[in-house]
């Protein structure tokens, strides 16, 4: 057991010994000293350099990650200010050619931002209100050629939800150019019809006739376009017309709307 001991003694003073030979080799400061330290140098350099590069190349990938983040962000604003470029040139002077179809009313313009859909209604909403002078009570909203889309239903500050024509619980009160009066309502597609007219006025209305919004409601300014006649049928069996008609908007592919107050 001594003998072993000793053994493991001996092993530890001449790796001691080793070290500090080394060591006093490494501090002397001949030319070939300095030639080994300079090779060790090199040496270690070259075994850590891995390791350099490997997080040098981790940082530039987070740079990387960062920047394009913020080129998709850059992007998307750049849509959205081109998108209002094109609506500035499209609508330039908008008021003046709606003022030329709807005489002694005001416009105010608004972008559609959501389309929703529920069991009982077909509403979409606009990113204007109450802040952007959206009046409380409900109006009537249209599109760029002047023709009916629907109304304005529930008005917060900043934005407005707005009641389709393309909704079977929406109804409104018409009149043809020769004052013939009925009422609008939505069937399905981009038809619907014009009730309550009396077959007494069959030879008063033909078919590509427009009707109009009339002056018996509160809600619609008179003379806005809402659809053109398409069928005209006289029933025996009833004491009215089945008179169907075409919705003159597009409301599929409508993005700016304007309320008319």
């Amino acid at each position: 057991m001594k003998k072993k001991y000793n053994l493991y003694k001996d092993f530890f003073i001449f790796i001691l010994c080793c070290l500090v030979s080394i060591l006093l080799f490494l501090i002397k400061d001949t030319n070939n000293i300095k030639k080994v330290r300079f090779n060790i140098s090199n040496l270690l350099s070259i075994i850590y350099s891995p390791k350099d590069i490997f997080n040098k190349l981790s940082s530039l990938e987070e740079e990387n990650i960062n920047l394009m983040n913020n080129m998709k962000i850059i992007s998307e604003k750049n849509k959205v200010l081109e998108q209002r470029l094109r609506d500035t040139k499209k609508y330039f002077k908008y008021d003046d050619k709606l003022s030329k179809l709807i005489p002694n009313y005001n416009f105010i313009p608004g972008r559609i931002i959501e389309h929703s859909f529920t069991g009982l209604a077909n509403f979409f909403t606009i990113n204007i209100g109450l802040k952007d002078g959206v009046p409380i009570d409900s109006k009537g909203v249209i599109n760029f050629k002047g023709d009916l889309i629907g109304r304005t239903f529930y008005i917060n500050d900043n934005n407005t939800q707005v009641h389709k024509i393309t909704d079977k619980n929406f109804n409104v009160y018409v009149t043809t150019n020769r004052g013939i009066k009925g009422q609008f309502s939505y069937i399905n597609g981009n038809n619907g019809m014009m009730e309550s007219v009396s077959k007494k006025h069959e030879r008063e209305i033909g078919l590509g006739d427009t009707i109009y919004t009339s002056n018996s409601s509160t809600v619609f300014a008179p003379n806005i376009p809402v659809a053109k006649i398409i069928s005209i049928k006289n029933n025996a069996q009833k004491h009215e017309l089945d008179i169907k008609v075409k919705i003159l908007a597009d409301i599929n592919n409508i993005n700016n709307v304007f309320i008319v107050k």
